[in-house]
């Protein structure tokens, strides 16, 4: 497969979305469809150091290491070892004049490659990536990163992102993080960590229940549940500063918020009214207004990527069930038709797939993932054992963030939107709650 036709199936989906009451008028992208996006066979060679190989140890090593993992777990490619390559072949022609002229050089594998060279300096280090597809001799592709020799992780991340986006057209989950809970004894604390789940750290040391994080598109807010005042309500915790402010505040439980794409919106969940009703909020407070009508529980709503529909929860026909709504509320519809209790349904950045968690029966009491299409349809399971919940998708529809829990205990796992590549993210930790934030530059609390 040629460099144009793997750019030309990546190319993103242009939608004009949102003419709603209230609304701006907002253009949203969607990407290909998840199932569309096929595997791309990749060579990372070895990074070598530039300069002086013993006063750069083993940074070019441990930088392409980390490279090669971000490019295997993402989801992409398929990393072919440079070893299993045929050797070269240099093609030469002869020129007029007794003189030869190198054409190509090809190893019969027409898979990308990707080399490197890392310097150091005494402020900085820098890594120059070159992307060579052959039968071209000559990089297609050159970049420079500049960081800091304590910063290769995150160096690692933008190499990869630049070159996914090279070859794919897409941006990948590289620099994006991941907002979870924490239970201490009786209190839960909101943590966030790479899309990794390396330097997982703290926000919250509250002495009291933090719940269902969720962010701001921006990548620098997240709201989420508190009890920090004695009953449920909705704050805002601003990563840079390191604040708490409060955004709902009713006498009733307010939870479960989630912010529209274009960060105009955040609904959520309130008993405000007696039961749990859908509502939204414009971020500065203002516009609130209540969605759903029901004598029922509805609740835990998720905005589709256009911004003009709501994915929910409502027991309105007995049990809990995934419904859709338009964005104002109306032509609300059924949207999972079995399970005995479905719940936490996530639109993919993508657009073509749900998310949910269900447990399928009262004899087989156990959650897990499956998604289903926003129009319906099958619904296929993606997981099976032990207690699997609270799903949420990646920035770039590519992977599932979701909780285990086994004997007690809970860890975050992540796999495949096709259930394939399953991955532990964190150990020692009682975290549950995974929330998949933005790609966005790092903000370091």
């Amino acid at each position: 497969m040629n460099l144009s036709s793997i750019r030309a199936r990546a190319l993103s989906l242009i939608i004009f979305v949102l003419v709603c009451a209230g609304a701006s008028i907002a253009q949203v992208t969607l990407r290909t469809e998840t199932a569309s996006v096929g595997r791309l066979e990749l060579v990372v060679y070895p990074f070598t150091a530039n300069g002086d190989g013993e006063f750069i140890g083993e940074l070019p090593t441990q930088l392409s290491e980390l490279v090669k993992g971000d490019l295997a777990y993402s989801g992409f490619f398929n990393l072919v070892d440079p070893s299993d390559l045929p050797p070269d072949t240099t093609i030469q022609v002869k020129k007029v004049g007794g003189t030869y002229d190198t054409l190509m050089t090809f190893s019969g594998s027409a898979a990308a490659r990707v080399r490197g060279t890392v310097s150091v300096q005494w402020d900085k280090s820098v890594a120059s990536i070159a992307i060579f597809q052959p039968p071209l001799r000559d990089p297609i592709h050159i970049s420079d990163f500049t960081f800091q020799a304590d910063k290769a992780r995150d160096a690692a991340h933008e190499i990869a992102a630049w070159i996914t986006r090279m070859l794919t057209g897409e941006e990948g989950s590289f620099l994006s993080q991941i907002a979870f809970v924490v239970k201490t004894g009786q209190n839960k604390d909101l943590w966030i960590m790479d899309w990794d789940g390396a330097n997982a750290r703290s926000l919250t040391r509250d002495q009291t229940l933090n719940m269902s994080p969720t962010w701001a598109p921006d990548g620098k807010t997240l709201y989420f549940t508190s009890f920090r005042n004695g009953d449920a309500d909705i704050y805002r915790y601003d990563l840079a500063a390191g604040k708490v402010k409060p955004f709902v505040q009713t006498p009733r439980t307010d939870s479960a918020p989630a912010v529209s794409l274009d960060g105009q919106w955040v609904a959520y969940g309130s008993s405000e009214a007696g039961n749990f009703e859908v509502y939204r909020i414009r971020p500065d407070g203002s516009q609130k207004t209540q969605l759903t009508f029901n004598s029922r529980d509805d609740t835990s709503p998720s905005w589709s990527p256009t911004g003009r529909e709501l994915v929910f929860t409502s027991d309105r026909s007995g049990q809990p069930q995934i419904y859709v709504m338009d964005f104002d509320g109306v032509n609300a519809r059924r949207l999972t038709g079995s399970g005995v209790y479905n719940e936490t349904a996530r639109w993919s950045p993508r657009g073509d797939l749900i998310a949910f968690c269900s447990r399928e029966s009262d004899l087989y009491p156990k959650f897990q993932v499956f998604t289903v299409a926003p129009s319906g349809g099958r619904e296929r399971r993606l997981t099976d054992g032990g207690n699997k919940f609270d799903c949420s998708w990646s920035p770039d529809g590519m992977k599932i963030v979701y909780t285990v829990s086994n004997e007690g205990r809970t860890s975050i796992w992540t796999m495949n939107w096709d259930s394939s590549s399953p991955r532990q993210l964190t150990f020692g930790l009682e975290a549950s709650q995974p929330q998949w934030g933005p790609v966005v530059p790092f903000v370091t609390p």
